[in-house]
C-alpha cells in the first residue's frame, strides 16, 4: 500500500519516524499543524505542494512565532526518514492516515475541527473508524520490553 504525496507532506511536518535526537526538528503539534493547515487552505495550497522545494516562493506570507520556514524547511528534508519509516510500518501491517485522506472519520473532522489529529495509525480495517464506535487501547506504565 502506498501512500499519496499530500500524505507523505503532512507525515514530514507532523509524525516522529525515530526515537528524537535532540537536536532534531520538532514535528508540529496537533495545533500547530492546525494553524498551518488552515493557512494552507486559505491560500489555496496543499501540502503537497510544499515537497517541490520552493518553500519560500510558496510560504511567502507565513508568519508564526513557532512554525517558523527553517522549522518547515527542516521537517520536508526528512523524505529519507520517512521511507524507511513507512517502510517498516507497512511491514509491521500498519496503515497510515492524514485528515487529508477521504476515508478519514468524518466524526473527528466534525467534532475536533482543526484540532483533530494530523496522522493515525492503525491496522485491520480503515473502514470501520466510520462506523458507530472507536475505542482506542493501551497501557499507561508500559515497560522499556514492552515498547520494544
Amino acid at each position: 500500500m502506498s501512500v499519496s504525496p499530500n500524505t507523505q507532506a503532512i507525515l514530514l511536518l507532523t509524525a516522529h519516524f525515530a526515537k528524537a535526537r535532540k537536536d532534531a526538528v520538532k514535528p508540529l503539534t496537533p495545533k500547530e499543524w492546525g494553524r498551518f493547515a488552515l493557512w494552507l487552505k486559505e491560500k489555496s495550497l496543499t501540502p503537497e505542494q510544499l515537497m517541490n522545494g520552493r518553500l519560500g516562493e510558496l510560504l511567502n506570507g507565513w508568519s508564526d512565532k513557532t512554525v517558523t520556514l527553517e522549522r518547515i524547511e527542516g521537517l520536508m528534508d526528512r523524505g529519507s526518514a520517512l521511507a524507511l519509516a513507512m517502510e517498516k510500518w507497512l511491514r509491521a501491517g500498519l496503515w497510515v492516515m492524514t485528515r487529508s485522506d477521504p476515508d478519514y472519520p468524518i466524526r473527528l473532522k466534525q467534532r475536533l475541527r482543526t484540532d483533530s489529529p494530523a496522522v493515525l495509525f492503525g491496522c485491520g480495517n480503515r473502514a470501520l473508524l466510520n462506523g458507530g464506535g472507536l475505542a482506542v487501547v493501551g497501557s499507561r506504565n508500559a515497560t522499556e520490553q514492552d515498547l520494544a
